[in-house]
C-alpha cells in the first residue's frame, strides 16, 4: 500500500523543521501501558499515518510502514523518518500527565490531525474510565471503515481554471522583531488562558475572529513598545483551502499563511476600527478567488515531471519563501469538538518553531473547556512581548492568566536519509 505525498515534502531539509507537537495534558498520570495499546489499536484505523517515504524514480511516495510505531515513555523528540522513529513520520510519547503527538506537517496539518487525536484519546480513556456520555457517533473507531477522502491525494494535476484575481500586494520590507528581546538559547513557549466568552464578547461587538483580535492586541503591543515604527506589521495568519479543494476529510496539509498588513498610521485608531481592518482583510485574502491563487501558485511551482533534484530544489526555495516578510505569525484551527472527552483533559498546546530565526514569535491558539489556550512561542526566553501582548488583553478588562512556561524541541524530518 502506498500514497502520493503532498508535494511539499520534497522540499524537507536541514533549515527547517517541518513538524509539528500536540501536547495534551490530562487531569491524572498517564498510563504509558494503557497509551501504548490505544495507539497500537488505533492506527489500525488511519494506515494513511503509518508510512515511511520511498524514492520511487524521480518521485516521492509514501509506502505503507508495517514496523511499530515509535511510543516513548518520555517527551523526548526525534528525527521523523529516521531509523530513531521506524522510518514513521509519527511518534508518541507521554510523560507524567501530558500525552506527546509529534507529526511532519508534510504529512498533516492541525485539521488532519483532529480526528486522530480524537480517536486515540477516546479509546485511552475507554480503558481507564469507560465511556458513557461520549459522543461516539462523532468519533472514528477502529473497525469503521476508512473514507477514500481521508487519504487521497487533493491536488489537481494542473492549476484550477479562474478568472484573473489580483490580491492586494505585499510589502517588500515589514517590520522586524529586536531579537535582543530574546536569550536566543533555544526555542521558548508561554502558555496563556483566556475565557473564551470574555473574549469574544469584545471581538464580535467589530466582527471580530479569534485570529483578528488576537493580531490586533499584538499589533498594539509592538506599538507600545515602539512607538516609532516607520515598517508595516506583517501578520501570517493560517487559513486553510480544503473547500476549494473538496476535501474536507483530507489528512493533508492544506494550508496557506494570509499576509495581513497592518501599517503604522492604523495605530492612532481603536480596536474596533483596527479589528475591522484585520478581519476584513482575512476575508478578502482567505476568499475562494484567494484559494485558487493559492492552490495554483503551489501547483506551477512543484515541477512533476522534473528531475528528483530540482523537485527538491523548487519545494525548498517554496517553503523559503512562504515564511519570509512577517513580524509575526498566528493560527487557529476552530473551535474544536471534543465529543465529551475535555472532562479528562485539562489543557491542550500545539507547538511549532522556526530553525536559524533569531526573532520568531508565534502564537497558536486551541479550545479547552471555557478557554482559550495560547501557545507563545519566541526564538527564546524574554517577556519583552508577552508582557506588552498582556497588557493590551487586560486593558480591555478580559482576564488572561499566564499558566506556564518553558524551553521546548522539535522533531526534525528525514527525507531519505539525507
Amino acid at each position: 500500500m502506498k500514497f502520493k505525498p503532498n508535494p511539499l515534502l520534497y522540499g524537507a531539509n536541514e533549515d527547517f523543521f517541518s513538524t509539528f507537537r500536540l501536547a495534551i495534558r490530562m487531569k491524572e498520570i498517564v498510563d504509558y501501558d494503557l497509551l501504548s495499546r490505544s495507539v497500537e489499536k488505533v492506527m489500525v484505523r488511519y494506515p494513511y499515518f503509518c508510512v515511511c517515504p520511498e524514492r520511487e524514480g524521480e518521485n516521492i511516495v509514501l509506502r505503507y510502514n508495517k514496523r511499530p510505531l515509535p511510543i516513548f515513555p518520555d517527551d523526548r523528540t526525534v528525527t521523523l523518518g529516521s531509523s530513531e522513529s521506524r522510518g514513521h513520520l509519527i511518534s508518541f510519547g507521554c510523560k507524567d500527565k501530558t500525552i506527546f503527538i509529534d507529526v511532519s506537517h508534510y504529512l498533516a496539518d492541525g485539521m488532519g490531525m483532529d480526528p486522530l487525536l480524537k480517536s486515540l484519546l477516546f479509546l485511552y480513556v475507554s480503558e481507564c474510565y469507560g465511556v458513557e456520555g461520549l459522543a461516539t457517533d462523532r468519533i472514528r473507531m477502529p473497525d469503521n471503515s476508512v473514507c477514500e477522502g481521508e487519504f487521497a491525494y487533493p491536488f489537481p494535476d494542473r492549476p484550477i481554471e479562474a478568472e484573473p484575481v489580483i490580491l492586494p500586494k505585499v510589502p517588500e520590507e515589514s517590520y522586524c522583531l529586536d531579537s535582543n528581546a530574546f536569550d536566543n538559547k533555544g526555542l521558548y513557549a508561554y502558555h496563556l488562558h483566556i475565557p473564551q466568552k470574555a473574549m469574544m464578547a469584545k471581538a464580535s461587538s467589530s466582527d471580530g475572529s479569534p485570529v483578528s483580535f488576537l493580531s490586533v492586541l499584538l499589533y498594539r503591543a509592538l506599538h507600545q513598545l515602539d512607538p516609532n515604527i516607520d515598517k508595516p506589521v506583517v501578520a501570517h495568519v493560517q487559513h486553510q483551502y480544503r473547500s476549494i479543494l473538496r476535501a474536507p476529510m483530507s489528512h493533508h496539509s492544506l494550508v496557506n499563511y494570509i499576509p495581513v498588513v497592518l501599517v503604522p498610521r492604523l495605530s492612532q485608531w481603536d480596536v474596533e476600527k483596527q479589528n475591522t481592518v484585520v478581519r476584513g482583510q482575512v476575508i478578502l485574502k482567505g476568499g475562494s478567488d484567494a484559494d485558487v491563487v493559492a492552490v495554483n501558485r503551489l501547483i506551477k511551482a512543484f515541477p512533476k515531471d522534473a528531475s528528483f533534484i530540482d523537485k527538491r530544489a523548487a519545494m525548498a526555495r517554496y517553503a523559503e519563501n512562504s515564511i519570509h516578510g512577517k513580524t509575526f505569525g498566528i493560527s487557529y484551527v476552530g473551535k474544536m469538538d471534543w465529543c465529551g472527552l475535555e472532562r479528562y483533559v485539562d489543557d491542550l498546546h500545539a507547538y511549532i518553531g522556526e530553525k536559524h530565526t533569531k526573532n520568531m514569535l508565534l502564537i497558536e491558539v486551541m479550545t479547552v473547556g471555557e478557554d482559550f489556550s495560547l501557545t507563545f512561542m519566541q526564538s527564546g526566553r524574554g517577556k519583552k512581548y508577552l508582557n506588552a501582548f498582556i497588557e493590551e488583553i487586560r486593558a480591555l478588562d478580559i482576564p488572561v492568566s499566564l499558566i506556564g512556561e518553558e524551553r521546548y524541541t522539535l522533531c526534525d524530518t528525514n527525507l531519505l536519509g539525507r
